[in-house]
């Protein structure tokens, strides 16, 4: 079974501040990982490994990114207990708040289109202290991302770019510029 860390919290530039780490000893049971209070993001090395076209590990970091399987059907599986996976959790109110401007720019609009739909609905009368309501609907609840990377194995046999040769040709098609990162 693999060692998954949860990270939670911001992403600076290279570390992760404020963050948590937990290990997953069983699927069911998180433990708090305190010697790891802020730990430094790391890339996947999975991408300089040989064994990353069969392995069932990779499979499912693809899986959790909603990305094309080098292989769909992988036979190769680490020994238990590896490898270690870290996945960073980031909030995102990058929507929201773009949202939330976008319902400010919009606000006299919406106000006025408010305050004629309520005189067609009420012969025209005035609508001083009703409350309005506009007809659009604005989404404030932003996102979360999760990162899944793996940061050790101990099986890892190392084959630089092994991944870059062997990306699956969606990937390649759609951005044939791609640096995994």
């Amino acid at each position: 079974m693999a060692k998954i860390f949860f990270l939670l919290g911001a992403i600076a530039t290279s570390i992760i501040r404020e963050s948590s780490a937990f290990t997953q000893t069983s699927p069911f049971h998180l433990r708090r990982n305190h010697e790891r209070q802020s730990t430094a993001l790391q890339m996947c090395i999975c991408i300089h490994c040989a064994r990353v076209t069969n392995c069932a590990a990779y499979h499912f970091v693809e899986q959790q990114h909603s990305q094309p399987h080098i292989n769909p059907s992988p036979t190769w599986e680490p020994r238990n207990g590896s490898p270690t996976i870290q996945v960073h959790i980031r909030p995102d109110d990058t929507i929201s708040k773009r949202e939330l401007g976008k319902m400010w720019d919009e606000h006299e609009e919406e106000t006025r289109r408010a305050e004629e739909a309520f005189a067609a609905e009420n012969n025209g009368s005035n609508v001083e202290g009703v409350p309005l309501f506009g007809s659009t609907q604005y989404d404030l609840s932003g996102t979360t991302t999760y990162e899944y990377d793996v940061v050790e194995c101990e099986d890892f046999v190392e084959e630089r770019d092994a991944w870059v040769k062997n990306m699956p040709e969606e990937i390649r098609i759609a951005n044939p510029h791609f640096v995994p990162t």
